[in-house]
């Protein structure tokens, strides 16, 4: 079956559930979903969610968080892994957005690859979230769902976010990080994942897959 075809059966099974933290700021100012997207990075929705709402009641744009005490800034990561380098990173980026573009988020992917601390998946994060255009930001969820089912095998991001958007439409390039993360996080896990409760389980050719439940 299509990847379309696939991505659409788990948009309706997952129609209901909660958006991740990241999926749930798309249309959000650009400077809220940046920050959003570093901080998140190797934690679970929860903490971010909490270091978010802290954060965010005491810098509003680049300049307050650049001006931020670093080591307040820290404490308020205290949840997250890498804090300090976390912290280090959002000061960086807060610098440079604010003496090359003026305080604004750039919106095209080789201008926020230009900048120390962005990456491919940030890159998309943002303008998908932010910007509404279609990039797929690939993360864990996204290499292991499209492997694993079998419709690419590779694990380098950049070529997988080509493969994919070569085979969707503008919408659901723009759904498809959703989707992934939310069918990764209940279904299709890491280890032993819940076959039997999969709509698309028909198929999967579950490459990779010793065990399942």
């Amino acid at each position: 079956m299509e990847i379309k075809n696939i991505l659409n059966i788990l948009e309706k099974h997952f129609h209901n559930e909660q958006r991740t933290t990241l999926n749930s700021m798309r249309g959000e100012d650009p400077f809220k979903v940046l920050v959003g997207c570093i901080v998140s990075i190797n934690i679970k929705d929860e903490v971010t969610n909490k270091i978010l709402e802290e954060l965010f009641s005491k810098v509003r744009d680049f300049n307050e968080l650049l001006e931020m005490d670093n080591q307040e800034l820290e404490n308020i990561l205290y949840l997250a892994r890498y804090r300090k380098v976390k912290a280090r990173t959002l000061k960086n980026i807060s610098k440079v957005i604010l003496e090359k573009y003026n305080g604004k988020v750039p919106n095209t992917k080789e201008e926020l690859l230009s900048i120390k601390g962005i990456g491919p998946k940030t890159a998309s994060v943002v303008l998908n979230f932010a910007f509404n255009k279609p990039f797929i930001p690939v993360d864990s969820n996204t290499l292991r769902i499209a492997n694993r089912i079998g419709w690419i095998k590779t694990n380098k991001n950049e070529e997988v976010e080509r493969l994919l958007m070569e085979s969707l439409n503008e919408d659901m390039i723009r759904k498809a990080n959703a989707i992934f993360m939310l069918h990764g996080k209940n279904i299709c896990v890491p280890v032993s994942p819940f076959c039997s409760k999969c709509p698309v389980n028909k198929f999967c050719k579950k490459i990779g897959v010793e065990k399942w439940r």
